[in-house]
């Protein structure tokens, strides 16, 4: 054994390297990684508060500001359908939901959480291209780009998830959390919370609640907004009090009881709210 070992020659090879050039590579790359995470952090920042925007009078910083905002709009814009019943004829009464108008978490998840990662995305781009090209190469690049574009499409994917879900929950009603009773004017009167009122106004909502098939009358008919899921969902649905039946948006009609019929009717010719008494109305 010790023969064979004594045979073994074991090359002496010299380091030919510049340990100079070698620290400053490190040096480069630990301060240029640094400034990465920092862009990165202030444009996560710049993303969240990019929807201000619109009040900033001075417009080199609108511009800069603007700019996840407006590719986080052209992203859903591009895809969404614009002429849903909500937001064809009546958005703006009761929702402040841009993109998602049925689900309260898929708009969340597109603003801010979308344009927090472009933001993020595009600022620690920004760092990624000011380094030093020795150490921050293309090929890195690219993995840091290509991870930031996998994580902003599973977020774009969980929200149009998230809205298609709603949409699908919608047409079978559910728990419902309140309802908006629209008047010809436009007024709303809400039915909500967990008050021994509000419980009956359901309770009449669900009584008698069956599939039938009938002729719509449309002139009849008026919106009735409800929302689930304590307010994070919303459907908006068409309802003829006079023939007794509500409209989901997919064309689906169902009969409701006379009680919630008489109720819709109440506020929508008299402005009553539930439980209201018409001289209160009156003073």
């Amino acid at each position: 054994m010790d023969q064979v070992q004594e045979k073994i020659e074991i090359p002496q090879v010299t380091y030919q390297g510049d340990d100079k050039k070698l620290k400053e590579r490190v040096s480069k790359f630990k301060a240029g990684t640094l400034r990465i995470v920092i862009f990165t952090i202030v444009g996560l920042f710049m993303g969240y508060y990019s929807n201000t925007y619109v009040t900033d009078p001075f417009f080199p910083t609108k511009l800069v500001t603007a700019i996840p905002y407006k590719i986080t709009e052209a992203i859903y814009s591009s895809i969404l359908r614009a002429d849903t019943l909500v937001t064809r004829e009546y958005w703006g009464y009761t929702l402040e939901w841009q993109y998602f108008p049925y689900s309260a978490i898929a708009n969340l998840l597109a603003e801010p959480f979308t344009t927090m990662l472009i933001g993020g995305a595009i600022y620690g781009s920004f760092a990624y291209f000011t380094g030093d090209k020795r150490v921050f190469t293309l090929q890195r690049f690219l993995k840091f780009a290509g991870g930031w574009c996998a994580l902003i499409l599973l977020v774009t994917g969980l929200a149009f998830g998230m809205n298609a879900k709603a949409k699908a929950d919608n047409e079978k009603f559910g728990e419902v959390d309140h309802f908006f009773f629209y008047s010809e004017s436009g007024g709303t009167a809400v039915a909500g919370g967990g008050s021994e009122l509000s419980d009956s106004v359901r309770q009449y909502f669900y009584n008698g609640l069956a599939p039938v098939d009938l002729v719509r009358d449309y002139k009849g008919e008026l919106p009735l907004g409800i929302y689930y899921d304590d307010g994070l969902r919303y459907g908006l649905y068409q309802i003829n009090y006079e023939m007794q039946y509500v409209v989901t948006e997919e064309g689906r009609i169902y009969h409701i009881s006379k009680e919630f019929a008489q109720l819709v009717e109440d506020y929508a010719l008299k402005g009553l709210r539930p439980g209201m008494e018409v001289q209160e109305v009156a003073e």
